[in-house]
């Protein structure tokens, strides 16, 4: 049931993610050990935003702080202090644009209230660099490819899955269309796989896959919350590149699926 209202989820975050490209939104844009700076984009025609964010402390399960906030677009920037470093946070910011319609300068007219979620780990130290953000949650660290299969791994930055949970959904986007495996909640690891015989006998060219993180919480005194963490969207090199090499890590669940198709088919060939 769980799993169902988070593909829900995921369908609701493919038109936010669309709308993105058309509405302002905020950005991150430094983080320290204490404090998150960030930024609105896609500003254009807007001329003016009202903001109310809540701040929920990830790791002692309670909400740190709310406040309102107004601003205009002119590259103003909004910092939230006081944070505890080394500290996972979500930042739940609805706002409410104002936009300036291009004909006439004096005509301003606003759209309904917008939500958006930023998940965000701060900094250990003063000594860090502020300008990387932490705000993986959900990481691939496996990959298999083959002429009909893709598998990929992922696991999550939160190792407690009884303090937060962390369900994912997935998306490999192909020339024939969009496979979507069923979303699941990792504990440690979880694998997902793209069966490429669903697309036909034909083209079976796929150019990104996605990864869709959610975190669901119990806060203090209050019911569970759940927020939607940054996704990953990339190629099928890209996402080699995030694979951490087997010299690293122990072998993991996909690689024995690997060696277990290799050792199939040896022992096929040699029993022929």
């Amino acid at each position: 049931m769980q799993l169902m209202i988070f593909l829900l989820l995921f369908l609701s975050s493919i038109t936010n993610s669309a709308l993105s490209v058309i509405v302002a939104h905020f950005e991150p844009s430094a983080i320290t050990d204490t404090s998150l700076v960030i930024r609105m984009v896609n500003t254009h025609n807007v001329s003016s935003f009202d903001m109310s964010v809540q701040i929920f402390d990830l790791d002692r399960l309670f909400e740190y702080r709310r406040t309102e906030l107004k601003g205009s677009t002119k590259d103003q920037l909004f910092s939230f202090d006081g944070l505890t470093p080394n500290t996972w946070f979500a930042f739940r910011i609805h706002y409410h644009l104002h936009y300036e319609e291009p004909s006439s300068y004096s005509a301003v007219h606003s759209v309904d209230r917008t939500k958006q979620e930023l998940v965000i780990k701060t900094k250990n130290s003063t000594r860090d660099d502020p300008s990387r953000i932490d705000s993986t949650v959900a990481i691939i660290d496996d990959l298999f490819v083959s002429r009909d299969n893709i598998y990929i791994g992922v696991s999550t930055a939160f190792k407690d899955s009884k303090k937060v949970m962390t369900v994912v959904v997935t998306e490999l986007k192909c020339s024939k269309g969009d496979l979507k495996p069923m979303s699941q909640q990792i504990t440690h690891h979880a694998s997902f796989h793209f069966d490429l015989n669903l697309l036909g006998d034909t083209d079976k060219t796929c150019s990104k896959i996605c990864v869709f993180p959610y975190v669901r919480v119990s806060i203090h005194n209050r019911t569970s919350e759940t927020f939607r963490a940054k996704e990953w969207c990339g190629g099928l090199d890209e996402a080699k590149k995030l694979v951490v090499t087997a010299s690293t890590l122990p072998i993991s669940s996909l690689q024995n699926i690997a060696l277990l198709i290799i050792s199939l088919f040896i022992s096929r060939n040699f029993i022929q």
